[in-house]
């Protein structure tokens, strides 16, 4: 869902642990991340090859990259 080859959106997004220790991601940054998955489906309605699977599937690499970062950050 990133414009660079090899660099998620989520991985652009800061991130900072709150008081309870839990992984934090200001508002600015979720927002980021929805207009990011709205062009890349936008991009994908274009593609005859493409279904709302590989969407999907685009949302999901994007999760398990800040879910990868998140885990990280909380250690």
């Amino acid at each position: 869902m990133s414009d660079f080859d090899g660099i998620r959106v989520g991985d652009l997004i800061p991130m900072s642990p709150a008081s309870d220790g839990q992984a934090w991601i200001p508002a600015a940054g979720v927002v980021q991340l929805l207009r990011a998955i709205a062009d890349g489906h936008r991009g994908l309605a274009d593609d005859p090859e493409c279904d709302l699977r590989s969407g999907a599937d685009a949302i999901e690499a994007e999760a398990d990259a800040i879910e990868c970062r998140a885990i990280i950050q909380t250690r």
